[in-house]
This record gives C-alpha cells, sequence and structure tokens, in this order.
C-alpha cells in the first residue's frame, strides 16, 4: 500500500466564534492519527464546543481501536495474538475490516491490510533495510505471511482467526477515511448541513461553504520541490475526495528508483507511470482504501475498475519526464471551471 499525498486548498473565509447564537462558519483543529484535521461547519457558538468535545471523543476512541501505535489499541491486541483463537472485535473495528476484505477481493488482492511486513523490509518503516533491496527468496518467505485472504473472517461472531500466527494487520489506507465519516456523522447528528472535514489530506464535504459557494478542494500537482501547486481544482458538493500518490516517498539505490507503493501481489514495488490518483465517494472510508488499490494497480487498470464501479477518478502520470493528467466522465463533472 502507499503514504497518501494530497494537497487540498479550502478557499473559504472563517468566522470564528461570536456571542450570537446565530449559525456562522467555524473551524476546529488539531491533532490525530500522526496528523492533523480540521472541520469547518456553520454551527452556533452555543453548540461549537459540545461538538468539539465529541469530535476529540470520537477520534481518542478511533486511535484506541486501530493505531497500531498505541501498544494497547484492539489491532495491537490482535497483531500480538499468537494463538489459534478467534479476536472479537468492537462494532467500530469491525466495519472498517469488512469493508478492508471487500476491496481486497474486488482489487484482487491490490488493497492488503496484511502488507505491514512487506513494506518494512522495503525500507519504508526501518530505514536502515534502504541499501539492502530484498531477493527473491525474501519477498517469498513475507508474501507466505501476507493477504487477507488468510483471514478467517467471522461475521456472526464478528471475529478473526489467523491462519498463521505470526500475521498482523495495518488499517492505515484505510482507518483516516473512516475517521473522516464518522465526524462528518458526528456533525449531521448535530443537525448541521454545511461542513467540511479533513484528516491528513482525506477530504469530505456537504451543503455549501460561506458566501453559499461549493467547496472547493484542489488537487497537488506531483512534484519534488517544497512549493506546491494546484493540478485540479474540484468542486466537492456532498461527496468525498482521497488521493494517494508516491512522488515524495521512494529511494534510489544505484540508479534504481524504489517506489513506496508495494504491489501486495508480487512483493515488488510498482514500476508504473502513475504518480497520484485521486477518488471521489460519497464515503470516505472506500475513497481512502479505493484511491491506494488503484495506485498499486496502475492507470490502464485503475480507469477499467473505475467503470466497473462507478467511481470518479483523476490520474497524473509521467511521460516522457512530463506530468500528464487525465479523468474520466465522472470525475469531470466535478471539476471547478
Amino acid at each position: 500500500m502507499t503514504i497518501r499525498k494530497s494537497f487540498f486548498s479550502l478557499f473559504v473565509i472563517i468566522a470564528f466564534s461570536s456571542c450570537s447564537n446565530q449559525a456562522d462558519y467555524k473551524k476546529i483543529i488539531g491533532s490525530t492519527m500522526g496528523t492533523s484535521y480540521s472541520v469547518i461547519a456553520k454551527v452556533t457558538s452555543q453548540d461549537i464546543q459540545l461538538i468539539h468535545q465529541a469530535i476529540e471523543a470520537e477520534l481518542e476512541d478511533i486511535n484506541q481501536l486501530m493505531s497500531t501505535y498505541v501498544p494497547n489499541s484492539e489491532i495491537n491486541q490482535f497483531n500480538n495474538l499468537k494463538e489459534a483463537s478467534c479476536f472479537k472485535f468492537s462494532d467500530k473495528t469491525w466495519q472498517v475490516l469488512l469493508v478492508s476484505k471487500q476491496i481486497f477481493e474486488e482489487t484482487q488482492g491490490a488493497f492488503d491490510i496484511t502488507l505491514g511486513p512487506l513494506i518494512s523490509r522495503w525500507g519504508f518503516s526501518s530505514e536502515e533495510y534502504q541499501e539492502k533491496v530484498p531477493n527473491e527468496a525474501e519477498i517469498q518467505e513475507l508474501l507466505a505471511v501476507i493477504g487477507t485472504d488468510k483471514l478467517d473472517f467471522n461475521s456472526e461472531a464478528k471475529c478473526i482467526t489467523k491462519s498463521i500466527p505470526s500475521m498482523s494487520i495495518n488499517l492505515s489506507a484505510i482507518a483516516k477515511g473512516y475517521a473522516v465519516d464518522q465526524l462528518a456523522a458526528i456533525l449531521e447528528q448535530n443537525n448541521i448541513q454545511d461542513y467540511l472535514v479533513e484528516i491528513g489530506g482525506e477530504v469530505k464535504a456537504k451543503g455549501l461553504k460561506q458566501n453559499r459557494l461549493n467547496w472547493k478542494i484542489a488537487v497537488e500537482q506531483p512534484s519534488n520541490n517544497v512549493n506546491r501547486t494546484q493540478s485540479v481544482a474540484v468542486n466537492l458538493f456532498n461527496t468525498s475526495i482521497a488521493t494517494s500518490g508516491d512522488y515524495r516517498n521512494y529511494y534510489e539505490v544505484d540508479g534504481k528508483r524504489f517506489s513506496h507503493t508495494i504491489d501486495p501481489t508480487n512483493g515488488f514495488p510498482v514500476k508504473h507511470n502513475l504518480t497520484s490518483i485521486s477518488v471521489l465517494h460519497p464515503s470516505n472510508m472506500y475513497a481512502d482504501a479505493y484511491a491506494t488499490a488503484l495506485n498499486v494497480l496502475g492507470e490502464e487498470k485503475a480507469y477499467a475498475f473505475g467503470d466497473q464501479h462507478n467511481l470518479a477518478i483523476y490520474t497524473i502520470s509521467q511521460q516522457e519526464g512530463a506530468p500528464k493528467t487525465d479523468s474520466n466522465k465522472r470525475f469531470k463533472a466535478y471539476i471547478s471551471r
């Protein structure tokens, strides 16, 4: 899987809390999941504090369940389990696991939550490995303990049994999207219909921003430079967007480039020219996971998959050293003119 890199430009004028109970656009910001989050919503000053507290509590709960950086998280309890028992998950984690399994099957293994050991061995979790490229034997050994299809899902009991005790799960390519959806649900439960939620570049919006204009999100032009430039602006109306790319996360050994995007089906970094892909979907959890999977599949297979599953897709690829952009008809309908 891959680290998602996305640049978003909100184009909003923030109105902070005032003494009035009149609904106005206010902003909540903070840190979560090793990144930042922001929520912009049309809300009264009277309600903003309670909503902020609910958001923080939800994010803390998701981290406690799904983070591999929290030692006693639910996911780490499963990962540390060595016995052949069926580990029962909470409703929230189970929902994410079921969608992960669905997308693994839909993409024929391009999205795989058990890929962590390969990512580490290729040097994207442990930098000391980067000077020693794994050989075919090492890759095959790691592939033997990787594969969502090696996990036995018991839907009735909401539990999973490992077929191999050393297997582990990492939800980093889907948990942020799930959290975005959960924060949006909190807003809607409080009768807030105009909002934008963002966590680490994954974005969901509903209704309109201030001045009753559409929310606009800018997809970044891939570049290794510090300065960021816009590739395309998107009108985000009652949907969400996630972007996956590896153009800032790779290394070179003996002049050969190794992408952070690992293909779970063969254990090697991808070699295609796709550098960035953005996916629109009503659920940010699905957009997040689909963007990761389609970045593995490459441009041609990504568009074929998008047509089959009614996804709006925007891609940036390298053609003769220059970026080439493309999109399907569903995505074109959202492009800001």
